[in-house]
């Protein structure tokens, strides 16, 4: 679980950062709606995220038939996590139902581009 937590940090740190910087600059643009979305979708992206670092740590180290189911049954619990912001966003109208799937995502976008960023700058990802 040690080894796991700095990336946690990083890229949930990374995401929430950034995704409050693009609502602010949303906000400013005139479009409430779209920053609810935007920082909803990233707040639950980012719960996915570590919940997914919690299930996978206990595959690792468990007992491997109770560790299976229990980790069928956290990846349906993190798959109703993500439809959680999705439902929110239809339901309620001052919620923008594209921006909070732009925030779904905004933790593998974090990824990504510390991936590409270590690739440009020529330094070993922390991925590897």
């Amino acid at each position: 679980m040690e080894a796991i937590k700095p990336f946690q940090r990083r890229y949930c740190g990374g995401a929430l950062t950034a995704a409050i910087l693009v609502g602010l600059g949303v906000y400013m643009a005139g479009w409430p709606t779209a920053t609810r979305g935007i920082l909803l979708g990233s707040l639950f992206s980012c719960l996915n995220f570590v919940l997914m670092g919690h299930s996978l740590t206990r595959k690792l180290t468990g007992n491997h038939r109770r560790g299976a189911l229990l980790t069928l049954a956290a990846q349906l619990g993190r798959y109703l996590l993500w439809a959680a912001p999705v439902v929110v966003a239809v339901k309620w109208p001052a919620v923008d139902l594209p921006s909070t799937v732009a925030g779904l995502f905004m933790v593998p976008v974090c990824i990504i581009l510390d991936s590409v960023f270590s690739l440009v700058r020529g330094t070993k990802s922390p991925l590897t």
